[in-house]
């Protein structure tokens, strides 16, 4: 957790998809109550010591787990976020290669997967527009809020987080009047359906739990009169907001 999470983010999507490199996915799973400290612990003690070593080979950018805060139908709704940034998405990993790594453990004490139900796999592919306060630590790092936008025109979209967003962000970062310590969207490629009407991604990492629940500057630093009317216009649906602890991260 020490090193920067806005790695995690930058890796959580990635470059040029159509070059199958960078391409990350995000794995939200629904964990029982009753299991999610063994999951928790296997996901740190095991996989993430098995995401470190595919990393140092090249295979993969990036792993983390996220613990889901809040929600509505609390009894079915994923709580578990896995992200997993590929160097190659055409490039296979050998996910029982984590038995080389624990020899004496048998697998069904490591994996994960019959103590938890995958809902949703969204492919993700980075903007290169993160943005963090200066001098930025991992311990800045300990929440996210991931958004899901649903917009018309997608171009329009991510012309106006480039021009308008992310230098109003930015600029109160670096003044020090922004809860927020970092920044930064990507593109969703997959999937693409009714039932996930959604074509943009977007992050704001807190170091606070009470910062992530109300974003406001710190010294009421007001958006411009009019900032998001044009922005309004192209809103198709509303956004799928949802907020996470930070568990573990690897990434380079």
């Amino acid at each position: 957790m020490k090193k920067t999470i806005m790695m995690l983010f930058i890796m959580l999507m990635s470059s040029q998809f159509v070059q199958a490199q960078g391409t990350s996915v995000h794995m939200h799973r629904r964990v029982a109550d009753t299991d999610m400290e063994e999951v928790i612990k296997r996901e740190v003690k095991y996989w993430s010591k098995f995401a470190e070593s595919e990393i140092e080979k090249g295979n993969m950018t990036f792993w983390g787990v996220f613990v889901r805060i809040g929600g509505t139908d609390l009894e079915n709704e994923p709580n578990i976020l896995i992200v997993n940034g590929f160097t190659d998405i055409d490039k296979e990993i050998n996910w029982g290669g984590i038995k080389d790594m624990f020899p004496d453990v048998k697998m069904e004490d490591m994996e994960t997967r019959h103590l938890s139900t995958t809902t949703d796999m969204i492919v993700l592919r980075d903007l290169k527009n993160h943005i963090q306060v200066p001098g930025a630590t991992g311990d800045d790092f300990n929440f996210v809020r991931i958004k899901y936008h649903n917009v018309k025109d997608l171009g329009w979209h991510f012309r106006f987080e480039a021009d308008k967003v992310k230098p109003f962000f930015k600029a109160d970062m670096d003044a020090g009047k922004s809860k927020r310590k970092g920044w930064g969207n990507a593109v969703i490629l997959e999937p693409k359906s009714e039932k996930f009407p959604y074509k943009a991604y977007s992050y704001n990492l807190f170091s606070r739990l009470s910062d992530a629940l109300n974003p406001r500057h710190k010294e009421g630093t007001p958006f411009p009169d009019g900032f998001f009317d044009e922005y309004q216009k192209n809103v198709a649906g509303p956004d799928n907001s949802r907020l996470y602890r930070v568990i573990k991260v690897v990434n380079k």
